[in-house]
């Protein structure tokens, strides 16, 4: 699993949700958690500062992840865990199928898929994948901050964006109730969760194209991200990290 680490801009943007969240009226924060992994982009544009940084799939990973953390606390977990869990065991012949593209294999469902989407839905996924700029050029600082950026930094950028954003898009085909792995996938390539039409597979006979390669490797590093995100758990706290906390800088024992 890539390094999570957000970048400046990014971590002010979570901190600002955070704290907007904190202060809503709790009734509202219920239904606001209770339906967050569906996308409504209205529902998310009112939490959310800078919201053009990002697909709301990214803030949907972000906060599913926070909520498998623990952030918001106990019952808010055990709903995200709930939906990893439905995760895993939906993309469990994904899972075989990705780890036999690692060994060179063919991947047949995920190639399929591919020339589907290419022959009939490239425009909904031309900015999302190809090119490999998807969310990293906002995130990074836009123009500006790309001027400042090594290329190390860039790619780790995207690879980190392209994880978080594929793991919301997948957790957001859960979300609306998708219990099939084409909904799941579909959902990661172009953002919305659909059934494909019976047959999608009849097209899959010929050799993939160069664009239809770079897509495929493209979409299988990002499955590989979304498995590992749906094992994402609490781990121990660094204690500079705990000690740097208001309510702790004066615990004795520990912090003083």
């Amino acid at each position: 699993m890539s390094s999570l680490n957000l970048s400046l801009m990014e971590k002010d943007d979570v901190q600002t949700l955070v704290e907007t969240l904190q202060k809503i009226n709790p009734r509202e924060l219920d239904r606001f958690t209770m339906t967050f992994a569906d996308g409504n982009e209205a529902a998310w544009h009112r939490f959310i500062k800078g919201a053009y940084n990002h697909p709301i799939t990214w803030w949907i990973g972000i906060f599913q992840l926070t909520m498998q953390m623990g952030i918001w606390g106990h019952r808010h977990r055990s709903a995200a865990s709930t939906r990893a869990s439905i995760l895993w065991q939906i993309s469990e012949p994904l899972r075989h199928e990705v780890s036999d593209g690692l060994k060179g294999k063919d991947m047949p469902l995920l190639s399929a898929i591919v020339r589907y989407n290419l022959k009939h839905r490239k425009a909904d996924i031309v900015g999302r994948f190809l090119g490999g700029k998807f969310t990293s050029y906002a995130s990074l600082g836009g123009r500006l901050g790309s001027k400042h950026l090594s290329w190390q930094t860039k790619l780790a950028g995207a690879v980190t964006n392209l994880g978080i954003a594929s793991y919301g898009a997948a957790i957001k085909a859960v979300g609306k109730g998708h219990k099939t792995i084409e909904a799941v996938i579909q959902s990661i390539l172009t953002g919305r969760p659909e059934h494909l039409p019976e047959g999608f597979r009849r097209e899959s006979g010929a050799p993939l194209t160069d664009e239809e390669k770079k897509l495929l490797g493209n979409l299988e590093s990002a499955v590989s991200e979304v498995m590992s995100l749906t094992q994402a758990a609490p781990g121990p706290i660094p204690i500079k990290e705990f000690c740097s906390r208001p309510e702790n800088m004066n615990l004795k024992g520990v912090c003083r």
